[in-house]
């Protein structure tokens, strides 16, 4: 068997989990596995402000983003990027182009890239994106 491909992590795969959302299970699955080397995985800085942002805005709970920086801290096989200014430019040109969110766009720029053609997410805005591919992580799961 082959070295797992890389594959880059989308905010709503974490925050379903965090907010008890409808796929909250599979997602704490699909996490876990990160955690325990089964998948390698990458996601951005940016993506970790999100959750942080949301987890405020609808948690209230500072406690609950000290333990979401806990969760990323134990995640030690989870790359974090920090993406380049002009990943950041791409991605205005891409949100242009494709009539997609800027935070979105920011993901296909830095996927681009880096050369990763999987991303983990619920987002269907992706779908329109064919230079990369969007799995949820059940599908992920069932085919890897």
């Amino acid at each position: 068997m082959g070295e797992a491909e890389l594959v880059f992590i989308d905010a709503n795969i974490f925050l379903e989990f965090i907010l008890a959302n409808e796929k909250a299970e599979i997602c704490r699955d699909f996490v876990e596995k990160i955690r325990n080397h089964e998948i390698k995985a990458i996601t951005s800085d940016f993506i970790i402000y999100t959750c942080l942002i949301q987890i405020q805005y609808q948690l209230k709970s500072k406690q609950s983003m000290h333990d979401f920086i806990e969760l990323i801290h134990s995640l030690n096989s989870l790359h974090i990027l920090r993406p380049l200014l002009n990943e950041i430019d791409t991605a205005i040109i891409i949100s242009e182009e494709h009539k997609l969110d800027f935070d979105d766009s920011l993901v296909v720029s830095c996927m681009l890239n880096n050369g990763i053609t999987k991303l983990i997410s619920l987002d269907k805005d992706f779908d329109k994106i064919n230079m990369i591919k969007r799995l949820e992580p059940e599908q992920y799961l069932k085919n890897n």
